[in-house]
């Protein structure tokens, strides 16, 4: 019983030092980042421009949305919801829409722990029929683990990778 005890003892103050470490490290991490993922899609620019402006399709090809809530237009700007497939919910905002070539979407969130906007940039492949999307993150993580996390673990492109790939399995689709 008693080398049980210790056993436990120890484990828990190997997994206090692991989350202490974690903590500290994602003290000296940055708040802000900017992160860019960039790549070829089997489409022409405004098949995938009117691909990644249909808001309510996005469950239809984006395989981490559940579900998403169209909000009313701010200012003439579109405004959703996506309810993820982890059980979050997340709120956006398109700030800046120039059709086919660019759009800007803001993580709309009251009291943010993360955030930030997305750019799209969408120009002409390398053949006919192609777009190389560029998809640019300007964000900000607050807590230190979750900086720690996403600098160390996933890294600040797992999601702009996953989005990208997520467009080019829906491209031939278009």
């Amino acid at each position: 019983m008693r080398t049980l005890r210790r056993i436990l003892l120890g484990l828990a103050v190997l997994v206090a030092a692991v989350f202490a470490i974690a903590y500290l490290d994602g003290l000296t991490l940055p708040v802000n980042h900017v992160a860019t993922v960039t790549g070829t899609v089997a489409a022409p620019p405004a098949k995938v421009f009117a691909l990644i402006t249909n808001i309510s399709g996005a469950p239809n090809w984006r395989h981490a949305v559940k579900s998403v809530t169209v909000l009313p237009s701010d200012a003439g700007r579109d405004h959703w919801t996506e309810n993820l497939a982890h059980g979050q919910t997340m709120t956006f905002l398109a700030t800046r829409t120039e059709a086919p070539t660019r759009r800007d979407v803001l993580l709309d969130l009251a009291t943010p722990s993360y955030g930030g906007t997305w750019t799209y940039l969408l120009v002409p492949g390398p053949t006919p029929d192609t777009t190389i999307l560029t998809i640019t993150e300007t964000g900000f993580i607050r807590p230190p683990l979750y900086r720690f996390m996403m600098h160390h673990v996933l890294g600040l492109t797992y999601n702009l990778n996953q989005y990208l790939t997520d467009v080019r399995a829906a491209a031939p689709t278009l």
